[in-house]
């Protein structure tokens, strides 16, 4: 008789322990895979200082970037005072439609360049698990619309040029963040045959946060080609947020904004003193307010 309730009880545990199995899978079906949770803010704009990050604006936003360029500090200082007398400027606005594209324009100041730019999200860096890093794809066309001076009829394509970098970036922890970018440059139109109209380039550039609002970034441009004429772009830069803004502020050797131009043609150099003060104020406008929550980003 023992023996014979042993064996009922046996069989009601292991009864009741299927049905909470099932009762378990039927609630998983029920609810969904947990939501994938990705890595936010690996740096604070959409630019270090020149050089695209993986950021870009959420679904549903704009951002403005008004950006400026000030003349080279070791010219006349006291007379331009330290270059302040003497400015670039470049303005450009994007928007998201979606959350893993951007697309956007802009107008600079220097060679009176518009420009126009996408932007594609091709992987976020996971938390806990997923991606390693972000990746992102960025490409923009560019026309030079100044006067020709030397007499010759140019075709429309001779002022087109093209920028296109692919971007790694990983977020390591709270405070560091840091991106390699390889780059390709394409100009239609070159100043001798003996100028490639091909341009590579490889961008290192890294964030340092310092406190809530507050970051310090560096970005560095090594080009395989490499004329006597031009340097490498070096730019050093500090973030600060205030609310709804972002203002970064840098120091560079490359004065021009439009990416073919500060990618291959800054003539500016460290050693020599040219350096540039300058500044990026970014506004982002919410034209869609989202749907439903987006997937938890963390860090």
């Amino acid at each position: 008789m023992k023996k014979f309730f042993g064996i009922v009880l046996w069989f009601l545990s292991v009864s009741v322990q299927a049905q909470e199995e099932d009762l378990m899978k039927l609630l998983n079906a029920v609810e969904g895979p947990a939501p994938k949770e990705y890595v936010s803010a690996t740096f604070k704009g959409s630019r270090v200082v020149n050089l695209q990050t993986n950021e870009m604006p959420a679904r549903g936003v704009g951002q403005l970037i008004i950006s400026h360029r000030f003349g080279t500090i070791n010219k006349e200082p006291l007379y331009n005072f330290f270059g302040l007398d003497v400015a670039q400027m470049r303005v450009e606005y994007s928007y998201s439609p979606t959350g893993w594209f951007n697309y956007g324009w802009g107008r600079s100041s220097a060679n009176k360049t518009y420009d126009a730019f996408t932007k594609v999200r091709l992987f976020r860096q996971g938390h806990g698990g997923g991606s390693p890093v972000g990746i992102v794809w960025y490409s923009s066309s560019n026309i030079n619309t100044t006067k020709y001076s030397d007499g010759i009829d140019h075709y429309f394509s001779d002022r087109l040029s093209y920028a296109h970098e692919l971007i790694f970036a990983r977020k390591f922890n709270e405070t560091f963040s840091m991106e390699v970018v390889p780059s390709l440059v394409h100009f239609n139109l070159v100043e001798t045959p003996d100028v490639p109209n091909d341009q590579w380039g490889v961008g290192v550039a890294a964030r340092y946060k310092l406190g809530n609002r507050t970051a310090l970034t560096a970005e560095y441009l090594a080009r395989a080609y490499r004329p006597e004429a031009f340097y490498d772009p070096l730019s050093i830069g500090l973030d600060v947020e205030t609310g709804g803004h972002v203002f970064q502020l840098h120091v560079s050797n490359a004065r021009f904004m439009n990416d073919p131009s500060w990618m291959m043609q800054t003539p500016g150099s460290w050693v020599k003193g040219d350096l540039y003060f300058g500044f990026n104020l970014s506004r982002v406008f919410t034209h869609k307010a989202p749907k439903k929550a987006q997937a938890p980003e963390l860090l």
